[in-house]
């Protein structure tokens, strides 16, 4: 009974990454393919949230944007906390926190030029470096994976964004904290081409995401 058990466990695994691999190429089809269709997914998007933008009103989009950023928090840090390896995140900054100490150690043992010590924390050191090296390419594996299943969902939303903004938001301005009165859409940074709603969006959405993290529990960082 209990080899049974071993040997579908060991079928899951496979079928998972197989599912995994699979839902990553769609992924990254869908993420590259919807760059060549802004236009075209703005205007889908239009259908769902052009009504919310209208309700608020157009004079009032930054409220809009303020709504789709508390949405893509809270869509972002559950994808973020049931696709990555919190267990293997935790273990890499483990290694990371040993590599600091040790050099703290190796630093203050070559100041006594104690020879002894000195190779004895190289080997430690070295042996650690060599398993957080093994944890590196899985590593980057976690943290691509949430990041596509996010953007597939978040470039729609910014695409939408952007169109409705253009289309709507000429010659509205608004006051910003120490910043003073601002058109929606001038650019804060020019050479980025990166407008005043966006800077909201921004300052928005990091405070909101770090509560709904919190929030879920998800301790970690990407």
């Amino acid at each position: 009974m209990v080899k049974k058990e071993q040997e579908m466990g060991q079928k899951k695994v496979p079928v998972k990454k197989l599912v995994e691999g699979a839902a990553m190429g769609l992924g990254f089809f869908v993420l590259f393919g919807s760059l060549a269709y802004r236009e075209e997914l703005g205007a889908v998007m239009d259908i769902v949230l052009g009504p919310l933008a209208e309700f608020v009103g157009r004079d009032k989009f930054l409220i809009t944007v303020l709504v789709l950023s508390i949405v893509t928090g809270i869509y972002t840090s559950i994808v973020q906390k049931y696709t990555m390896n919190w267990e293997l995140m935790a273990k890499s900054k483990e290694f990371s926190k040993q590599i600091k100490e040790l050099n703290k150690e190796y630093m203050a043992v070559k100041k006594e030029d104690n020879k002894h010590k000195i190779k004895k924390i190289e080997k430690k050191r070295a042996e650690v470096m060599r398993k957080q090296t093994q944890f590196s390419g899985e590593m980057m594996k976690q943290q691509m994976k949430p990041m596509i299943y996010i953007m597939v969902i978040t470039l729609p939303i910014f695409f939408w964004m952007w169109e409705y903004a253009t289309a709507n938001l000429s010659g509205i301005g608004v006051i910003f904290p120490l910043i003073g009165e601002k058109q929606l859409l001038d650019f804060f940074i020019t050479r980025m081409r990166m407008p005043y709603w966006l800077l909201w969006y921004i300052a928005c959405s990091i405070p909101m995401t770090q509560v709904i993290r919190k929030t879920l529990g998800i301790k970690g960082g990407m």
